[in-house]
Formats: structure tokens, sequence, C-alpha cells
């Protein structure tokens, strides 16, 4: 790997740190947020998922757009945008503030993550491609493992200090992107297509709003039936007005490659698993357990201290064990880690036992995104792979949405949302014994749930392996 190659996975690997460890030490800080801003259970939910949606609509269009103006000035005005993001946030004197700020950083990782994979991939041969997906894919499980710590440690002194805790770092990355990262040669002149945005958009927050207002209510609720339909429609608008376009935001050719279309359902799946299991344990933990935020931090430890472990080793499996026989290995490893949680937690097992299937989920989730990522990336052209990384992006930020919701829909599908509300804000003296039964029950059911999902990726993997390529 040469040194402008070791300088690119610095300065990527700077942008994916910065993000995951804002998102994983926020999850564990949601407590204290809550108690401080003095706001419901069902607002931290949308502060948590308000990045992710931002993220998802907006990184293909920025992706497409790097793919046509160049890489760098995005990628660094995405370092500036964070910066500025986390201030309003750590200033926040209400959830509508710190709503605007985590919008603000939604934007910023849009730019970054748009572009980060696109630039490691222009600097690196097909032969050192896995390797340095292997070390970026180790950071964002690095971050994943120390974000709950940083959190924990955090909030201890006040929460804010999760969004203060970002900004040198995002000046930091600035200042590399902009001395290190050489301007891409533009390829090729495209427009955006607003129409396709903007449905998008519509379809996803209105999908969120159906998740976290549905659970306990009747079907035969005329608001609640009003969302679903309003949710089925939007999604097939969207479908119609992007298929028929001339720019599409997710351009429906690069699906003919069957090895791209399974890695990114199972990009998908596997998000929405990871981050179900992240953000159960974490309530879990501070909930019915009652444990600290900075206890929790140190007891999601060998979960995601297993993943940036097996990432590591993943990259340096190359030539051993094929891309796609690892990806497969690596969802069945997580999705069984995620049954036997399930099973161990509805049966008030202790902490004890749980450590194994913390570590077996992640570390098969290591396993799995660093081969997922090179398959994507390299089954595309190259003047697609901006696209293919902003692609890439929404659905992975789309099943981070996806898993917190199924937490929350879980959680309120079992318990009053007004006595989760209590307990978070410190109303309730600790958790009565049916409602810690209860919250056993919803967290089984949560994991549960996302980890059949998880394991329905594999067979569409397989039946469009050996399927001949078809690339635009």
């Amino acid at each position: 790997m040469d040194t402008y190659a070791r300088r690119i996975i610095a300065v990527t690997s700077t942008g994916s740190f910065l993000s995951v460890v804002n998102s994983s030490s926020l999850l564990i800080g949601i407590p204290a947020i809550i108690r401080g801003l003095q706001i419901s259970f069902f607002e931290a939910i949308w502060i948590l998922v308000a990045y992710g949606l931002v993220l998802t609509v907006l990184t293909p269009s920025f992706g497409k757009y790097s793919d046509a103006v160049g890489r760098k000035a995005l990628y660094s005005a995405g370092y500036l945008f964070f910066a500025v993001g986390s201030a309003v946030s750590a200033v926040a004197i209400d959830g509508s503030v710190l709503l605007a700020g985590r919008i603000l950083q939604g934007l910023a990782g849009s730019l970054l993550f748009s572009n980060s994979l696109a630039i490691v991939t222009d600097a690196m041969s097909p032969s050192e491609l896995r390797r340095g997906m292997g070390l970026n894919s180790a950071v964002i499980a690095l971050g994943t493992s120390i974000g709950p710590l940083i959190g924990g440690v955090l909030t201890l002194v006040t929460w804010r200090l999760i969004f203060i805790f970002n900004i040198p770092l995002a000046i930091a990355g600035f200042a590399m992107s902009q001395i290190w990262i050489r301007e891409s040669r533009p390829r090729k002149k495209i427009s955006m297509d607003a129409p396709s945005t903007v449905s998008l958009s519509a379809f996803l927050v209105v999908l969120v709003v159906f998740l976290t207002i549905a659970p306990g209510e009747s079907f035969a609720d005329p608001t609640i039936s009003s969302i679903l339909i309003s949710t089925v429609l939007l999604f097939l608008i969207f479908s119609v007005i992007d298929i028929r376009s001339s720019r599409p935001i997710i351009d429906p050719k690069l699906f003919r490659i069957p090895s791209f279309t399974s890695s990114i359902y199972a990009l998908i799946t596997g998000t929405i698993l990871r981050f179900t299991l992240l953000f159960g344990l974490v309530i879990y933990f501070q909930g019915p357990l009652g444990f600290s935020a900075f206890e929790a931090g140190l007891l999601v430890v060998p979960y995601a201290g297993a993943m940036g472990i097996f990432s590591l080793v993943a990259g340096y499996l190359k030539g051993k064990i094929s891309d796609h026989t690892m990806q497969v290995l690596g969802l069945i490893l997580s999705a069984s880690g995620g049954i036997i949680l399930s099973i161990f937690v509805l049966s008030h097992m202790g902490l004890d036992t749980l450590v194994a299937p913390m570590a077996l989920a992640g570390g098969g989730n290591g396993l799995f995104f660093t081969p997922n990522s090179t398959i994507s990336m390299l089954s595309v052209p190259a003047d697609k792979r901006g696209e293919t990384s902003g692609i890439r992006t929404l659905m992975t930020n789309l099943g981070s949405v996806l898993g917190l919701t199924l937490v929350f829909f879980a959680l309120v599908s079992r318990i009053p949302s007004a006595i989760v509300d209590d307990i978070f804000l410190g109303v309730s003296a600790g958790v009565p014994s049916g409602v810690s039964n209860l919250f056993s029950s919803a967290t089984f059911l949560a994991f549960f749930g996302s980890s059949v999902i998880c394991l329905s990726s594999i067979p569409v993997m397989f039946s469009l392996r050996n399927r001949k390529t078809d690339k635009p």
C-alpha cells in the first residue's frame, strides 16, 4: 500500500470514526438526554433516527453529484457541517433545537459517507482494496466499540460533551482532507432529480412515523390506517418516479448486477440486526437492569469489541476465504448470536451468560461488512462508484433507522409508552417486576425478529450468485 493510499485510509477512517462514535455514544446517552431536556421516549427516538433519515435521503444524490463534480470538495464540506451540527446539538435547550442539530449532522454525514468508499476505491488497486476496506471497517468497529464507553464517561459529566467531543475531530478531518485528498476527475455531467428526492424523503418520514405510533393502536383507528395507506402510496409514487426518471436517485440498472443486488440486500438486513442488538442491549441494561450509562457502555464491550477484532481479521483473510463465503459466515454467526441473546434475555439469564452470544453476534457483524463492501464496490463500473457508495450509505442508514424503530416498536407494543417515559425520566423508582418481564419479552421480540430478517438474506445471495452479470 503506497503513501497516498495510507493517507486516504487515514482521512476516510477519521470521518467514519467520527460518525460512528457519535451515533454509538449517543445511544448510551439517550436516557440522560430524556431527563436533561424533559422529553418523551418518542421524541428521543426521533432525535436518534433524524440523523439516519437525512443520510438515507441525501447520500445517493451526493454520491451521484460527486461523480460529476469531484469528491474532495464535497467530502471536506462534510467535516465543516459536522462541526456546526455538533455545536448546535451541544447547546440545545430543548428537543427541537437538538433535532435541528442532528439534521445538520445528517447533512454532514451524507457528504462524508457518499464519498468515502469511492475515494478509497479510487486510491487502491483491486488487490489492495480488501485490506483497505478491512482497515476502514475495523475503524468503524472500533468506533462502535469505544463509542458506548466514551458516551458513558462523558455522560458522567453531561450529555452535551457527547457532541462537543466531535468538534476537534471534525476540524482535524477537514484539515487532512484539504491537504491529502487529490480531487477526482469529473466523469460526467448530471442534474439532480428533485421529485425522486422529495418522494423518497416523504416516504421514509411517514414510514418512521407509522412505526413509532402504530404499536398498541388498532388498525381500525382512522389516523393509523391513513398513515399506513399514505406510506404504501408514497412508496409506490417514489418507485414510479425513480424508475421513469432519466437520472434516478437509485439507478435500477445497477440492480441488474446480481452480486451488487445480493450484497445490498444483505447489507440492509445485517445493519438492522446490528442496530437492533446495540440499542436493545443499551435500553435493556439501563431499563430493567438499572445500570448507569457508564456501566451500560462497559457491558456492551464484548459485542462491539468482537466486531472490531473480526473486521481486522476479515481484511487479512484475503485469498484464504472468498468474499461470498465470508459474508455468509458472518451473517450466520451474527444471527445465531442474536437468537441466543433473545432466548437468554427472555429467560432472565445472568449477565455472565450474555457475554458469549454478544461476542458471537459482534464477531459475525465484523466478519460480514468488509467482504460485503468489497463485493458491491468492485461489481460496478468505475464511473458508478460514487453512486454505489451513496446507495450503500443509504441502505446502511435505512437499516439503522429500521433497527432503532424496531426496538421502539417492540417496547411500546408490550409496555405503555407513559410507563417507558416514567422509567427513563426517573419518575419511577426502579422497574416493577411485572414491567421488567415485559421489557424482557419486548427485547426477545426485537432480537429474534431482527435475527430472522438477517438470515433471510442468505437464500437471496445463493439464488443470485450464479446468475449472469449484466453491468450497466
